[in-house]
């Protein structure tokens, strides 16, 4: 059984050490990364992750071509980038997008995009609340796992065998990846709101509009109410406006509690912040359907627009007074 993962990250890496008891390639374009997990078996990005002997790297993206399992975990708008620069021969090869997104330019699922690149139809969401860091110290951890296929279900969750890995099966693909991605722009949102110390009422009360903005948009897109309630949708939304360790909270506390802070700096500053772009695609899908998402909308004016926060959240609090559901 051949398992690759493309992306040398660290959740690429944390699915690695979940996948270990079976013999696992990471693809990574970082060569130190590389020689640091075939000499030294670890990935310096996460500390927490020591790898066995079944796990090892490479940066030739040919060693994707025929592996079983193939598992993506690169930033979503660098997806179809990579995936065009190889042909992969294995026609019963399984993907599974681990990544979350929605791609900017076409503002479609990355799903669409992985089958419109190569072809494949055996294509699977995994998807979930999860930091990689918990994973990689086997921290007990919730996920779903959507396939048209049951049987692939079965084969995935043989492959982890990891009781503290716990997977969940769905058929919903779409309702599987709009939680994923969407939570993000939230977690900005709830970031702001812990930069500007707006306390844990407001957290609260933003969390729960955030959800009912994220089954406005899922059902506009044909998604099931039940993914969107589930984990892949609330549960992530949840876990990431919740805590620091997001890399989209923590933007959302450094735009906010800095004096005319500089964007652009503070997005090089660390890893990717997937809501930052993710919130442009959903912006052009939601004008086009006339979704109403409010929080949304207002994210995306401080982010790309220059919008005062202040002025941003006085809008928001001074909108006219409606029924809740």
């Amino acid at each position: 059984m051949k398992i690759g993962i493309i992306g040398g990250g660290v959740w690429g890496s944390a699915i690695a050490k979940l996948l270990s008891n079976n013999k696992v390639c990471i693809i990574t374009r970082d060569t130190k990364i590389a020689t640091s997990i075939n000499e030294h078996r670890f990935n310096p990005r996460l500390k927490y992750a020591v790898f066995n002997e079944n796990v090892s790297a490479t940066a030739d993206l040919n060693e994707a071509k025929d592996m079983d399992y193939l598992f993506l975990t690169l930033p979503s708008q660098k997806i179809r980038n990579v995936l065009s620069k190889v042909k992969l021969s294995n026609k019963n090869q399984e993907i599974i997008i681990a990544s979350k997104g929605i791609e900017i330019e076409s503002c479609s699922f990355l799903s669409d995009v992985v089958q419109e690149v190569i072809k494949n139809k055996n294509i699977n969401i995994l998807s979930g609340p999860c930091f990689s860091e918990e994973v990689s110290q086997n921290l007990p951890t919730a996920v779903t796992f959507a396939s048209n296929n049951k049987k692939t279900f079965e084969n995935i969750n043989v492959l982890f065998h990891d009781k503290n890995f716990r997977i969940y099966y769905s058929d919903d693909l779409i309702g599987c990846q709009i939680g994923g991605a969407l939570k993000n722009i939230y977690a900005i949102a709830a970031g702001i709101t812990l930069g500007l110390n707006l306390g844990e009422n407001a957290k609260s009360a933003l969390i729960t509009r955030s959800f009912v903005e994220i089954t406005r948009f899922g059902e506009s897109m044909g998604a099931k109410k039940e993914t969107i309630f589930g984990l892949s949708g609330l549960g992530d939304l949840i876990l990431t406006c919740s805590s620091l360790k997001s890399r989209n909270t923590k933007f959302g506390q450094l735009i906010s509690s800095t004096n005319n802070p500089n964007i652009e700096d503070i997005l090089k500053s660390q890893q990717i912040t997937e809501g930052y772009y993710t919130v442009k695609a959903v912006k052009k899908i939601a004008d086009d359907k006339k979704i109403e998402m409010p929080i949304m909308e207002a994210i995306y004016n401080i982010l790309y627009n220059q919008y005062s926060i202040q002025d941003v959240i006085n809008n928001l609090l001074e909108r006219p007074i409606k029924d809740e559901i």
